[in-house]
């Protein structure tokens, strides 16, 4: 049975790829005050005698608004567990030769591409202090030179995570609470299934592949169409859904976002063939069965 350490097991993204892949893989996940990703020495003894196949490192901070108050504070928590940790991790991975995945994110953008999704090509110019640390992150991990894969994502939602609400269970909430919502109409998104995520990074682990790939949705939405399209799949009140821009939503916000955070998967289909990733709408349907 193929053995994955996963660091950061207990978030939206990682507690999926567990429950999903439990029976199927050998999971190691230790909470971080077992192994704390900022402590090397934790790292290298957990690495040492789990010795994985491979290993995931979905640890990260998240709150992009939250992490835009410690902005260029390289000493603040944010800075040391998306750069820190992230090195430590691939340091030590590419000292024992483990192929490791790491979790990085569309926000190393700066949303200015027209039209367009991102694909790997793109040059990353993140705009808010979490997607540059997630960015130096991606660069110390290549700059080791192990067998490394980053795998950007973006929006991920998933039918059930109690620390939480992602931008699809808030909508479907307010929806059945009969509350207004308001969705943005000018900017791109490509929000993804968790699930999706996690076949994904099986897929991964399987290949044993080292690149950076786009792990997405299959098309772009705004998220007006997004949160009609969960009324429509729910079958709830389309006369609460109300249009906004972009700029108007950001005028309230420390971190802006981007206007185009849309990835582009082409990469990871041409490579691992089609039927693991979903259209927007697809997802959607998924979700509700499993909700």
């Amino acid at each position: 049975m193929t053995k994955v350490l996963v660091f950061g097991g207990s978030g939206l993204v990682g507690s999926k790829f567990i429950e999903i892949f439990d029976d199927i893989l050998e999971i190691e996940a230790p909470q971080a005050q077992i192994v704390d990703i900022l402590n090397k020495d934790q790292v290298s003894k957990a690495i040492e005698d789990f010795n994985p196949d491979s290993v995931i490192n979905f640890a990260a901070y998240t709150n992009v608004e939250e992490a835009e108050s410690q902005k260029d504070d390289k000493g603040g928590i944010v800075y040391q567990i998306n750069v820190v940790g992230a090195k430590n991790v691939a340091e030590v991975c590419q000292k024992m030769a483990k192929h490791l995945i790491h979790i990085s994110t569309d926000y190393v953008f700066d949303g200015e591409k027209m039209n367009t999704p991102y694909n790997e090509e793109d040059k990353p110019n993140p705009i808010n202090w979490y997607g540059q640390t997630k960015y130096f992150g991606e660069q110390v991990i290549l700059e080791t030179g192990g067998k490394n894969v980053i795998v950007r994502i973006s929006m991920p939602y998933s039918p059930f995570y109690e620390a939480k609400l992602d931008v699809a269970r808030f909508f479907l909430k307010q929806l059945k609470n009969g509350k207004q919502v308001k969705g943005i109409d000018d900017q791109q998104i490509t929000p993804t299934l968790v699930s999706d995520i996690a076949y994904a990074l099986k897929t991964l682990i399987d290949h044993k592949s080292e690149s950076i790939y786009h792990v997405s949705s299959r098309d772009t939405t705004t998220p007006l169409d997004f949160v009609k399209t969960i009324a429509e799949t729910f079958h709830l009140d389309y006369s609460l859904i109300q249009s906004m821009k972009l700029d108007e939503y950001n005028k309230q916000k420390k971190a802006k976002l981007l206007r185009n955070s849309s990835l582009n998967p082409a990469k990871f289909e041409k490579e691992f063939g089609e039927g693991i990733l979903h259209t927007v709408e697809e997802g959607l349907q998924i979700f509700k069965n499993q909700i």
